[in-house]
């Protein structure tokens, strides 16, 4: 009875070393997985952080060129008013050159 204890004893030690082996490589395992999805976030941060910055400068080129447009427009539309107020000014004359003169009879 004894022997088989021992026998049973034995077993159980050698199934948990076993198992406590496994253990500590899964956990080994896990660890360089770890560091490797370190790693990657970090890539992935650089990446973004680039892209974002790409993408800041593309708004800032896009905003500088509607700030050259709206100068334009501003541009077309004064050039627009004082046509439109010379336009008037020489209807005014047309009109006043085309007013029939009383004729003498």
């Amino acid at each position: 009875m004894e022997q088989a204890i021992l026998a049973l004893l034995g077993v159980i030690v050698t199934l948990i070393l076993y198992l406590d082996r496994g253990r500590r490589q899964d956990i080994a395992q896990l660890r360089t997985e770890i560091a490797q999805l370190r790693q990657d976030i970090a890539q992935l941060r650089t990446e973004m952080n680039d892209g974002f910055k790409q993408v800041n400068n593309r708004f800032e080129q896009v905003n500088n060129r509607i700030d050259k447009l709206n100068v334009r427009i501003d541009t077309l539309s004064n050039t627009v008013m004082q046509l439109g107020y010379r336009v008037g000014r020489l209807d005014g004359r047309a009109e006043e050159a085309e007013i029939p003169q009383p004729s003498p009879t």
